[in-house]
């Protein structure tokens, strides 16, 4: 049978592989034979692909049931290159999230509010210095908000110089 004795990774790829908004842990549910209970198996990919923890790459049986949740969603904002919704990654700090929003541009002021719901629903806003966010301990969450200040004088200068050289 050519699908028996293959493991997850290559049944992710026979299967055309991950989508970007994929997240990183699988769930592999498997009935046990002769039974109507199912365990369920959580797996990290990034430790199977990226630490080489060949142990997790779990060999698929027949009747296995394989569930790659999408990630959760992280939304960037003000002045960044690409602002957007961006798929959150495991462990996701704040400066890759603006890494992967394009980064900042020069008209970026000096302060991100990092925008999150509480576990009681509340929205809470804590204000990270631009050339503190590579030192801060703080991974985002799904639904978090990063938005990136301007800096009102350099907005201005782009301002200007927008309107200078458009007027042609």
């Amino acid at each position: 049978d050519y699908f028996s004795r293959q493991r997850l990774l290559a049944v992710l790829a026979m299967g055309g592989g991950l989508s970007e908004k994929a997240g990183t842990m699988v769930q592999v549910r498997r009935t046990l034979p002769g039974s109507d209970k199912t365990d369920t198996y959580f797996i990290d990919l990034a430790d199977v692909v990226k630490n080489g923890e060949d142990k997790l790459n779990m060999e698929i049986q027949s009747g296995d049931v394989v569930f790659v949740p999408e990630a959760g969603t992280l939304f960037v904002d003000g002045a960044v290159r690409k602002p957007g919704s961006y798929p959150i990654k495991r462990n996701m700090s704040i400066h890759e999230a603006v890494v992967g929003a394009g980064g900042l541009t020069w008209y970026a002021g000096d302060t991100i509010k990092l925008v999150r719901l509480s576990d009681k629903g509340k929205r809470e806003i804590i204000a990270i210095g631009t050339d503190q966010m590579s030192d801060q301990n703080i991974d985002v969450r799904d639904r978090d908000i990063l938005f990136i200040e301007t800096n009102p004088v350099k907005q201005a200068i782009y301002g200007l110089s927008f309107s200078f050289f458009g007027t042609g």
